[in-house]
């Protein structure tokens, strides 16, 4: 069995790990997979002055799955019901399923060594590269990254499975709107 990885909408990783894993069962095919992981871990968040225990994952959008590569193993995965149809990470080369007549890119196989370091970044409670800071709309931030480096601006909306923001920059007198990354910004300490 090799690893592979699945693409799905930013927080649904566990529902669509849970919709696999059922589809599995009904068609009896647990011998064509293995271990199927959604990499998470706990983490504490500081919002209003309040700590809490919340999951961050640590690859929004992505669920790893070990199983044996045939078209029915590739099909079950495909044929998951699931509002968004689960995308295998692949590469440009292309293949067609012998029996469906299908075309589908060759998935990409994610070596042993990648699936051992995720396995110790959850052992471990890693997050390295994830922001635990919570950010809140119309929270002033000063931009410490890009071009706008040394602006201030306010948040006008978090999206924070993609650790990303959509703030207003006063350029010249007028709100321009911005995306930047969690990485990009600090809070302005008040």
């Amino acid at each position: 069995m090799k690893w592979y990885a699945i693409h799905t909408q930013s927080g649904e990783e566990s529902k669509l790990k849970n919709a696999i894993e059922r589809l599995i069962a009904e068609k009896e095919m647990q011998a064509s997979f293995g271990e199927i992981i959604v990499p998470e871990v706990e983490i504490e968040e500081k919002k209003d002055g309040k700590t809490k225990i919340v999951k961050k994952n640590l690859y929004p959008g992505y669920v790893f799955i070990q199983m044996e590569f045939s078209e029915d193993a590739l099909l079950l995965v495909k044929e998951v019901p699931f509002s968004r149809k689960p995308l295998f990470i692949g590469e440009k080369k292309r293949f067609q399923t012998p029996k469906q007549k299908q075309s589908f890119a060759m998935p990409m196989v994610i070596t042993e060594a990648e699936i051992q370091k995720i396995k110790r970044m959850l052992e471990e409670g890693e997050v390295s590269g994830s922001s635990s800071t919570m950010y809140e709309k119309g929270e002033m931030i000063l931009i410490k990254d890009g071009p706008f480096a040394g602006f201030k601006a306010v948040i006008d909306d978090v999206k924070e499975g993609k650790e990303k923001l959509e703030v207003l920059v006063n350029i010249f007198g007028r709100s321009t709107p911005v995306e930047l990354n969690f990485s990009q910004v600090e809070k302005v300490e008040d």
